[in-house]
């Protein structure tokens, strides 16, 4: 339960402001947003379905102290980029030729290949070796962002501080980043 808690708040948190939330914001401005969160979440499915395959298979061919130790560089890495990031705000939404859900699902699954969330997911799966937790977490995570973004929206999401929104997943990825490497350090 506790890796499942940890994926959801990593996750939640790292997806606040991003990419793919925006892109689900946007279409939902425009198109029905049970279908654009049809689409986002299938997109979303597949992408963290890979990264906790990726993860678990690091995870069981890399000693533990390497995981941890590499899943921690990450992480910390990840919250200072998070922290000194300049966001863009842009984001350019063509109308849909082949139905909204699939549209928003190969805009969500192109904006997520290699974001900050999927590589979360991998090294959750590779520092817990729980990859049906960390696929749980991280989709529950997603979940209540997108359907936020889909069905909240331009309403409420837009109005919300983004810095702090930045500041608060920065530091989350810092905290788990330092447990990681004192873990991996830490003596047997």
């Amino acid at each position: 339960m506790a890796v499942f808690l940890i994926a959801f708040l990593t996750v939640l948190l790292a997806e606040m402001g991003d990419k793919t939330q925006l892109v689900t914001l946007a279409m939902a401005t425009r198109f029905p947003p049970r279908q654009v969160l049809i689409g986002a979440l299938g997109a979303l499915a597949v992408i963290t379905g890979i990264a906790v395959i990726l993860g678990d298979f690091l995870a069981t061919y890399l000693p533990v102290q390497a995981t941890l130790l590499g899943s921690g560089i990450f992480f910390l890495l990840a919250g200072l980029y998070l922290f000194f990031k300049q966001e863009s705000q842009e984001s350019k939404i063509m109308p849909p030729k082949h139905g909204v859900a699939a549209q928003t699902f190969a805009l969500v699954f192109l904006a997520e290949l290699g974001d900050k969330t999927q590589l979360a997911s991998i090294a959750l799966t590779a520092a817990y070796h729980a990859p049906v937790a960390v696929f749980f977490g991280a989709m529950a995570g997603q979940l209540v962002n997108h359907a936020a973004a889909a069905f909240l929206g331009s309403r409420f999401l837009t109005r919300l501080p983004a810095n702090t929104i930045k500041v608060t997943s920065a530091l989350l990825f810092i905290i788990f980043g330092v447990t990681f490497i004192f873990a991996a350090l830490r003596p047997e």
